[in-house]
Formats: structure tokens, sequence, C-alpha cells
């Protein structure tokens, strides 16, 4: 895993495309996309740790951004088009706060009109772009905390901490309707996506120049090893003869003082990582054993 610091103005497909250029290393994709105008963590997966992205997709996220009152926009962000006058509020932060501590838990977000969501079998923004207007689309998201960091007339910093799904943007704007003048996301940056921090990134330029980008041996050097990757997930050692087993997709059967987790990570000798694999079944311990035989599947392999 590459850990980049997005800078603004890029996509997240284009930091896969300048990675793969100066790297050259085709197999490289992102594991959770940032809009153009935000900044900061966007974990990349290269050459065969590609297979592992579904595990990190998932992953909580936080950020950090700026909510503009007095108008929505048809983006819900920045760099969409104003929906109305600018009522350029000066913000209640008493007021503000009340609305903030209602968004915690499980709750119903809009989703913004340029959006991936799909609706009878199209993305949202397939409609946005073509002018077709759409029913809005209310998506149910998980929030761990939102709090509110300050006030400056018509904005408020916040920092928010939520599960994969949910829209800085789309939360901006409700928060902005609540409020009674509107709102939009002026500026965001994540700064944790699952394990991985702000302070594990990499810029892709060595200066202040937008055109000097650091070179394919400095991102090499900041690669995480897959056998660091996925600490949740329980590791397991195996011996070599176990180890062609599980490359030839045969499940094995093994002495295991953990039985709790789904998923496990099999590393070999060198440590390595051969294969994620799940739980399929646990036998009773023999008599007279503390530990129990586990039988676990291989779900992704990992050759030499």
């Amino acid at each position: 895993m590459l850990i980049i610091d997005k800078p603004a103005g890029w996509t997240s497909h284009d930091v896969v495309a300048k990675i793969r250029g100066i790297t050259r290393i085709k197999k490289i994709g992102h594991t959770g996309t940032l809009d153009p105008f935000a900044t900061g963590t966007l974990p990349l997966a290269v050459g065969r740790a590609t297979r592992l992205t579904g595990f990190f997709q998932a992953s909580d996220k936080i950020y950090r951004g700026i909510m503009r009152f007095g108008f929505a926009t048809n983006t819900y962000d920045v760099e969409g088009e104003p929906l109305g006058e600018d009522t350029n509020p000066d913000l209640d932060a008493a007021w503000l706060e009340e609305i903030f501590s209602r968004w915690h838990g499980t709750v119903q977000q809009t989703l913004p009109p340029y959006s991936a969501k799909k609706v009878q079998g199209k993305p949202l923004y397939v409609y946005a772009r073509k002018g077709i207007e759409m029913a809005p689309v209310v998506k149910e998201i998980t929030i761990k905390s939102l709090k509110l960091l300050g006030v400056n007339h018509n904005s408020a910093e916040f920092e928010l901490e939520c599960a994969a799904g949910a829209y800085a943007r789309g939360l901006a704007h409700d928060i902005g309707r609540e409020y009674g003048c509107g709102a939009h996301l002026e500026q965001l940056r994540r700064i944790r996506c699952g394990d991985f921090s702000i302070e594990d990134a990499t810029p892709l330029t060595s200066t202040n120049d937008a055109q000097s980008f650091y070179p394919a041996e400095y991102f090499f050097s900041r690669m995480i090893p897959m056998n660091r990757l996925l600490p949740e997930i329980p590791p397991i050692a195996v011996s070599g003869g176990d180890k062609q087993k599980l490359l030839h997709g045969n499940d094995l059967n093994i002495l295991s003082a953990d039985w709790q987790s789904e998923n496990y990570r099999l590393l070999d000798a060198d440590g390595a990582l051969v294969a994620i694999a799940r739980k399929v079944q646990v036998f009773e311990p023999l008599a007279g054993q503390p530990v129990r035989w586990l039988r676990i599947h291989p779900t992704i392999t990992f050759a030499a």
C-alpha cells in the first residue's frame, strides 16, 4: 500500500495514473474516492495488494472541513452552481451545535445529485449531467461523531468521523437546510482512512512546484508491505507444506487458540503474506488440550 496526500484539483484516478506513470506499475487502484476539490489521505493498493481493496473500502473515515452557509449549490460543494441568493448569515454557534448533535448514529442523508449511487441502473451523476431532475434520493448512513470546531461569520469548521458510504457534502447540504439558509461544502480534508492517517501520507511533489514529482525510488521506499496490512485480522504462521496446499486452494485444519475471528492472515516462515482465509469449522478440543482445531479456507492467495 502507498498512502498519498491527494492535492486539490486532482481526481483520485489522476493520482493513480500519475503513480502508475512514475513507478511503471500498471496494477494500482485507490481504496476510496476523494472529490477533486478535496485533499488528504488516499490509500493506493499496489500490485498484488489490489486483491485486498475490498477490506479497505469499507473502513471508517475521518474528515475535517468547512461548511459555507448562506446558499446551497447543485453539487452540494464549492464547485457547483448556487441555487439561490447568498444570505450571508452571521452563524449562531449554539444553534449550530444543537443541529450537529442530531447527526449522530444511524441517520438519513440526502445524496448529492452528482454521486455514483445508481437509480434505475444508472449513476445519479448521469442524470445530473443531462439536466434531468430526479427526486431526492435518501440513504441511511452511520456517523460516529460530528464536532463543531469553530464558527467564523458564515462558515463553520467541523470534524466528521463516519462509516463508509457517507457524503460530507451531502451532510453540509442537509445541515444547511436545517439551519434555514442553505449551505455547501467549501473545504474538505480526509485525515484518516481506516488504519491510515494523514501522517502516513506522502505528497506527490517534493517542493512547492506542482511539476516537481518525487522519483519512483522514493515512492517505493514509502510503500507498506502486505504483511503489515490488516492488523485487525489475526495472523497464523504456516509451514512450507501448508503454504503449497493454500496456494492450490485447499482447506487447512490447524491447532489454534484463536477461533473467534471470521478471517485470518496466513504468513510463511519469512513473514510474507500467503493468503487470507475464512473460518469454516471449529472442532472441539481433544482431552487435555487447551486449543481447538480450526478449519480455514483460503479466499485470497498470493503466490511468490
